[in-house]
């Protein structure tokens, strides 16, 4: 065996960029210390110790569905309902949101108004101030709030086109403050009038759609920007938008944009801050272990019965979760084999689990002599 380096010697060894960093005998020793802690015994039952540590204190997570986050009040799915959207990579979540950060240059308050104006979607029913039905006429006037206009930077000339990207259908005409709606068809009722009319307040004029809301923050001299709603992809596009700290509490829609490891750090960002914001503090790497499973395919699965379980090779494995004769038939008819290597096989048929001192098989060696 080579004579093992002195860590003084081993430095020299390292990139570049850590060379020269002084390092006493102290700091040195502690930090031996936290790395032997950090180890695990082959054997060790490192996935239901994970599971124990992530359940037990989430357990204890207080009820509050929501927070508000922001001056402008903007709530965020919190607590116990928050993890359980992460843990089961549920498809849409309750309340989607972003962080949105500016770029250096553009790292001002009067630029994160701008920027807030690009980001939120406008409807034409949120520039509305009155409304007339004319029955007889069978047609809309709307006289709009010019302050809105102003505020929104919208010019009343784009707004038929506007319109008509929603409603096709739509005849629009200006004059002044007030938008005039009717049909384009030439036989139409006051039925048809009134759907049109739904089309045309729901159509959206400015901003990014599903972005409901915006608030914006500042700290230390960094101005944020907070959305209700997400459209990561087209934000993310956008000049004065950072794409290196800009991010969405949407699982899938980080995986579709920024990809599996991306996903990957945002499962344990997203668990790390739920569980913090309750005061709970649980070690990275069994965070990281649910992670690496939830995502171990390239695709993101939620610990669920067509999540994780259903993927798992043993029949009796998935028999246990949810679905028993399901599994068991469509296993039986298959002609699957299970080979009783997991944990919960070797439990089902009371042998040894390969977990501890049962990962190794000892045998005495009886001579003759």
């Amino acid at each position: 065996m080579s004579e093992q380096l002195h860590w003084k010697d081993r430095a020299e060894q390292l990139p570049e960029k850590y060379q020269g960093l002084s390092l006493d005998d102290e700091t040195h020793e502690m930090l031996m210390e936290r790395y032997q802690k950090m180890q695990y015994e082959p054997g060790e039952a490192i996935g239901i110790v994970a599971a124990q540590s992530l359940a037990e204190p989430a357990t204890q997570l207080t009820m509050e569905t929501y927070h508000q986050a922001g001056g402008a009040q903007v709530s965020l799915t919190a607590g116990l309902p928050r993890l359980i959207e992460i843990v089961d990579a549920r498809r849409e979540p309750k309340t989607p949101a972003m962080d949105v950060y500016l770029k250096e240059e553009f790292n001002s308050k009067e630029e994160a108004k701008k920027l807030a104006r690009k980001l939120r979607e406008v409807k034409f029913d949120d520039l509305v101030r009155k409304d007339t039905l004319d029955i007889m006429g069978l047609k809309v006037e709307y006289e709009l709030n010019k302050d809105l206009l102003e505020d929104y930077d919208i010019e009343m000339d784009d707004l038929p086109s506007r319109i008509k990207d929603s409603a096709r259908k739509a005849k629009v005409s200006v004059e002044d403050n007030t938008v005039i709606l009717e049909s384009s068809e030439d036989d139409y009722d006051l039925r048809d009038l009134k759907d049109l009319k739904n089309k045309v307040e729901d159509s959206r004029i400015k901003g990014l759609k599903g972005i409901e809301q915006v608030v914006i923050n500042e700290e230390d001299g960094d101005w944020q920007l907070q959305t209700a709603g997400t459209a990561l992809r087209k934000t993310l596009k956008i000049k004065e938008v950072d794409p290196n700290r800009t991010i969405s509490n949407h699982l899938f829609e980080v995986l579709r944009v920024l990809g599996v490891e991306a996903l990957r750090q945002r499962i344990i960002v997203e668990t790390n801050e739920t569980l913090g914001a309750q005061g709970i503090s649980i070690d990275d790497r069994h965070i990281m272990l649910l992670a690496d499973m939830m995502t171990r395919t390239g695709d993101l699965k939620g610990t669920t019965r067509y999540g994780i379980v259903g993927d798992k090779e043993s029949m009796l494995a998935r028999s246990v979760f949810e679905e028993t004769k399901k599994h068991l038939r469509e296993g039986t008819l298959g002609g699957e084999v299970d080979e009783i290597e997991g944990v919960v096989e070797n439990l089902i048929t009371g042998q040894p689990v390969p977990v501890g001192t049962g990962v190794v098989d000892l045998k005495p060696n009886f001579s003759s002599d």
